[in-house]
């Protein structure tokens, strides 16, 4: 074995004390509101066939061209470790026929995304995200009650406050191409002042301009067109609905014409939730419409609607504090009531309680390890103890001790902990 100190990769991290407390936390949060707006959860592979992302993330997303762990196995096949939930869903719902019976058919799900990305606060190569998707409805209700559930997972988390929400409707089809003809037109006569990335994208896809971080392009998109105006009177009409049921319940938010989103697969609605700061890597929880994705991946045709959120930038939103569970110690004064200690630390883990037992010390480091893990109470037995049936009880709010009946313990634990 090599001398070189063991430590994570770069943009990889430990979780543990208060830290995977918070994120079981969200875990909790989103689990919680998915059984409550009908959701099942489904969980994918952390891998799949390179294609599934490649032909559905689009060629010109920073993610494909730039982020991915792609690698090729031991059959020759190219492997890719998930860079976002959506196209692997969408693959898992045309592989299993029987996701496809029932519709609208709405998923969650959760665990870790690979981006080889630049590690920075709340965003590190390995992260992890919870996953919203709504697969078989295109009525603008749906859209609403999407970000209305997102809404409510914040407002949960208690970082709703910290954020505001952005919205904006690519419009249909139509609207699409012929924005996009417009745009490209005006920002051909920029070509050399845009950022490099930007002018690769502006024969490719010159709607992803619209999302550069890039100072020098943002000005230049300062006069460029407008997606409003080339809506279609059903898209306006859809778009001013959503806005409008969101009013109704309270939500607030700012249209951002500007809007699209960093994958090619949406369509419509699109949404982000943003940090209440400067900053390019603000979106706390994103998504949108992706109504063409299914049928592109070989599927039938299927709206669809999803969004996503890291749980490490929610985590850095959070003021939580996790309180620490207090066991319940079970201590014996010598080694021939050690047997009989660790039968009632069993049975009162049976019982539902937190127990904990020193399996090789003397009396008095097991009182130590007792008070170095914040022990509520001290289950303490010795030769009259285990002679009588009794056992001695220490509270160590109140350092006071009581004797009480092995038979009546559990009982008289479950009194004290109410």
């Amino acid at each position: 074995m090599s001398n070189i100190k063991l430590q994570p990769v770069r943009g990889t991290k430990d979780l543990f004390a208060s830290d995977i407390k918070i994120f079981n936390r969200i875990i909790e949060v989103a689990k919680n509101n998915s059984e409550l707006f009908g959701f099942e959860e489904i969980q994918t592979p952390i891998f799949e066939f390179s294609e599934v992302f490649e032909r559905n993330l689009g060629e010109t997303s920073d993610i494909i061209s730039k982020e991915v762990y792609k690698f090729l196995d031991r059959s020759d096949n190219y492997l890719t470790l998930r860079p976002e939930f959506t196209a692997g869903i969408v693959r898992a719902l045309i592989s299993n026929g029987e996701l496809m019976q029932v519709l609208p058919r709405k998923l969650f799900s959760f665990g870790p995304i690979f981006r080889y990305d630049r590690p920075q606060k709340g965003r590190q190569r390995q992260f992890h995200q919870i996953n919203f998707e709504i697969f078989g409805e295109e009525n603008y209700f749906c859209d609403a009650e999407a970000i209305l559930m997102a809404n409510k997972i914040l407002k949960d988390l208690g970082v709703l406050e910290n954020t505001i929400l952005n919205i904006n409707s690519l419009g249909c089809s139509q609207t699409k191409i012929n924005f996009e003809e417009a745009l490209k037109n005006y920002l051909q006569k920029f070509r050399q002042d845009l950022s490099q990335d930007s002018q690769n994208r502006l024969d490719k896809n010159p709607l992803r301009i619209l999302d550069s971080k890039d100072q020098i392009d943002a000005e230049i998109l300062y006069d460029a067109p407008s997606i409003q105006n080339f809506y279609s009177e059903n898209s306006k009409k859809s778009f001013d609905e959503i806005l409008n049921l969101l009013e109704k319940f309270s939500v607030k938010y700012v249209v951002n014409s500007r809007l699209v989103r960093g994958l090619d697969y949406y369509t419509s609605t699109v949404f982000e939730f943003l940090m209440n700061h400067d900053g390019s890597q603000n979106a706390v929880l994103a998504g949108g419409r992706y109504d063409n994705l299914v049928e592109k991946m070989g599927g039938k045709t299927m709206p669809a609607i999803g969004f996503a959120s890291g749980i490490e930038r929610l985590s850095l939103l959070m003021n939580y504090a996790p309180q620490n569970s207090r066991p319940i110690w079970v201590n014996y004064i010598s080694q021939s009531e050690k047997t009989i200690a660790f039968e009632i630390a069993n049975r009162l883990r049976n019982s539902g309680l937190n127990v904990d037992f020193a399996y090789d010390s003397n009396f008095k480091k097991q009182m130590k390890k007792s008070t170095q893990n914040n022990a509520r109470f001290v289950i303490i037995i010795g030769e009259d103890e285990a002679k009588n049936g009794d056992v001695v009880v220490k509270d160590f709010d109140n350092s006071k001790e009581q004797k009480v009946k092995q038979e009546l313990l559990i009982h008289y634990l479950k009194g004290k902990i109410k």
